[in-house]
């Protein structure tokens, strides 16, 4: 309540308490979201010692893809064993 009540009394200070809480959500999220679904990040090496060797050829894990059509071209490909 007592926070309530400073925002109220201060208005201009509530978009700094907005973007810096987005901020901190975002701070807490997005690592979560890397590790859930980039296989380089490993958290269970007893039931999943090598988590790159499931991406496929055509497989795409970046956060970015600047060209696709690289990814489509790769289909055809089998995946190499070593």
């Amino acid at each position: 309540m007592a926070f309530i009540s400073f925002v109220r009394a201060n208005p201009a200070l509530a978009p700094l308490f907005l973007f810096a809480g987005g901020g901190c959500a975002a701070a807490v999220t997005y690592p979560l979201y890397l590790l859930k679904t980039h296989p380089e990040i490993q958290i269970d090496k007893k039931n999943n010692p090598y988590p790159w060797q499931r991406v496929q050829q055509h497989q795409h894990i970046k956060f970015i893809n600047t060209y696709p059509e690289f990814y489509e071209k790769r289909k055809e490909f089998k995946h190499p064993t070593y």
